[in-house]
């Protein structure tokens, strides 16, 4: 599998991009944008099969987002063609789309309201991520198995929004009430015993990351500094 990116503003690939809306309102209800693609990017996941099977590589899914996304969308549309779909596939796209914003520095996440099938596919995906840094941390508090953290610090170590923290964690079921904090701040606990049954029970074995980030093209994302001079 590979991605690559489309968009560029090319005749050919701006009518590409419009036939590939055009086919995902096939099975997308929400699909609203067919022709104006000028402002978005379309990140395409291909499947390469090996050169003994003499067979085609072949579009598998895509994703698209925009240029310049006021409200810090990383993701506007997403789509797994259904032969297929279930394979995991969806969580390529995201990652993708997490890490080139961890690479521009955008705190964001999918542009909203998300589709019903596209809310499963979040769900699984943030809570694995989430679940991830969850058991990487070590407790402060040894005797008691316990450490201190925060949704921010979560959101800051995940790239995930706060708000989509909050809300995944609520779905996984790990979370209980802890009193109060500083102020009238709510504490809630979260149970590791619990993180780990639910990762068990979404079938995510070991956690592996779905995207390396050294599979990028190098520098691909990162902002570019004003003062760099390229030299022998």
């Amino acid at each position: 599998m590979f991605m690559a990116l489309l968009g560029k503003g090319k005749r050919r690939g701006m009518l590409f991009c419009q036939n590939l809306s055009l086919f995902a309102k096939l099975f997308l209800d929400n699909k609203s944008v067919f022709f104006d693609v000028a402002g978005f990017n379309y990140f395409l996941l291909v499947y390469t099969p090996s050169p003994a099977s003499q067979k085609h590589p072949q579009i598998v899914g895509f994703f698209s987002k925009e240029k310049m996304s006021w409200d810090n969308n990383n993701l506007a549309c997403i789509l797994i063609f259904p032969p297929w779909q279930r394979k995991g596939l969806g969580a390529i796209l995201m990652g993708v789309s997490y890490e080139i914003s961890r690479r521009e520095e955008i705190m964001g996440g999918p542009e909203k309201p998300i589709s019903d099938l596209g809310k499963k596919g979040y769900k699984r995906f943030w809570g694995a991520e989430i679940a991830r840094w969850l058991l990487s941390v070590k407790e402060t508090d040894r005797k008691k198995g316990r450490g201190m953290v925060d949704v921010e610090r979560i959101s800051r170590e995940t790239w995930i929004a706060p708000e989509d923290c909050l809300g995944v964690l609520r779905e996984m079921g790990v979370v209980e009430k802890a009193g109060r904090g500083k102020g009238t701040v709510e504490r809630v606990r979260v149970d590791k015993v619990r993180v780990r049954r639910w990762v068990k029970e979404q079938g995510l074995g070991g956690l592996e990351r779905v995207v390396d980030p050294e599979g990028f093209v190098e520098g691909y994302g990162f902002k570019k500094g004003e003062d760099v001079v390229m030299g022998d």
